[in-house]
């Protein structure tokens, strides 16, 4: 087939066709790409939680709260600074 020998109305059915069969193409491709997104989403929510416990608190001055865990507080450090122990804000059992 020769293009230049296709009329206007040839050449236009002509690229409907291809532009029908290109969307054909992509619905279906988009169609199996959202089944498998499906598929690895369920996969990725169904891990199991890898979430610590949060810790009891074993310091307290005022509302802060320090579980003896991690670094200390700017609120621990000030009251170390000033000459107080760690016994001073241990949380009563």
């Amino acid at each position: 087939m020769q293009i230049e020998s296709l009329s206007i109305e040839e050449l236009a059915a002509l690229r409907d066709k291809v532009t029908q069969a290109l969307a054909d193409k992509i619905a279906a491709r988009q169609k199996e790409l959202s089944c498998e997104a499906e598929r690895l989403g369920a996969l990725v929510t169904s891990k199991p939680s890898t979430a610590r416990p949060k810790r009891a608190p074993k310091y307290q001055k005022g509302d802060a709260v320090w579980s003896g865990v991690g670094s200390q507080p700017t609120w621990v450090k000030q009251h170390l600074a000033l000459g107080g122990t760690l016994d001073d804000l241990k949380v009563s059992a």
